[in-house]
């Protein structure tokens, strides 16, 4: 199975609309972009499991793939666009989400053919083979990580991360992951509860110990930082299109 990322930025993604900063010029150069930071799970059977729904161009991605659930860490747009226009979808999509009664824009008022589905702090569920365990997150809405049980690997995605508690960070330790990604939206010098940054991030990723940890959901401001200062990372920034096997 392949665990892909469909981007790793933050909100603005990369290149940021008319910013002109060496991250961005060296984008358009390349004619890369890195959007919003969501992943997908593909199955053997060639299906899918969606982790966020950021990406507003899900529905043509997918145009004919079933997606057996979504796993919607938080709903914030940047993680949650996707759902406007996959809510129409012909067949009923399951969208697993933290205890949030405000949602965004109207996708709580007009379901369509969402139906939605509250996960508690550590509830596990079972999507074709794999376990998915959420795993709460500190954040300015309610938000979940995910840990990933695949028959080979296993695999945390949390985005949108400014800490955890205690008993997070002693669950994500004693699962002996394979694959840590980790938010890092900011420099060291940005001060916020909101987000981890590169030096909070590395911190963590020490404490909770996976095989191999990744730094996501960075801006082009966090990126150019580093160019900047030279720094030399532990964990490195993946971008979109960054994928393992699982």
């Amino acid at each position: 199975m392949k665990f892909e990322f469909l981007g790793t930025a933050d909100t603005g993604g990369i290149p940021l609309h008319l910013c002109s900063c060496a991250v961005c010029e060296k984008a358009r150069l390349e004619k890369t972009t890195n959007r919003s930071t969501s992943a997908f799970l593909e199955l053997e059977d060639g299906s899918v499991i969606l982790f966020d729904a950021g990406c507003d161009t899900l529905m043509d991605r997918f145009n004919t793939t079933p997606i057996r659930a979504v796993f919607l860490t938080h709903f914030h747009a940047d993680h949650a666009l996707g759902l406007i226009r996959l809510r129409k979808s012909a067949q009923k999509v399951i969208c697993y989400t933290p205890n949030d009664t405000e949602g965004f824009g109207d996708l709580l008022v007009h379901k369509n053919n969402i139906e939605y589905r509250i996960l508690a702090p550590f509830e596990k569920v079972c999507v074709g083979g794999v376990e998915i365990v959420a795993t709460p997150l500190l954040h300015s809405k309610a938000t979940h990580g995910f840990v990933l049980f695949t028959c080979n690997k296993r695999v945390a995605y949390l985005t949108d991360c400014g800490g955890m508690s205690e008993e997070s960070l002693l669950f994500l330790k004693a699962q002996k992951l394979d694959y840590l990604f980790l938010d890092a939206a900011y420099t060291p010098s940005f001060d916020s509860d909101k987000h981890l940054n590169w030096e909070s991030a590395h911190t963590l990723i020490e404490r909770i110990a996976p095989k191999e940890g990744y730094l996501i959901h960075a801006s082009c401001h966090t990126l150019l930082g580093v160019l900047k200062k030279g720094v030399n990372l532990t964990y490195p920034y993946i971008e979109q299109g960054f994928s393992i096997e699982v």
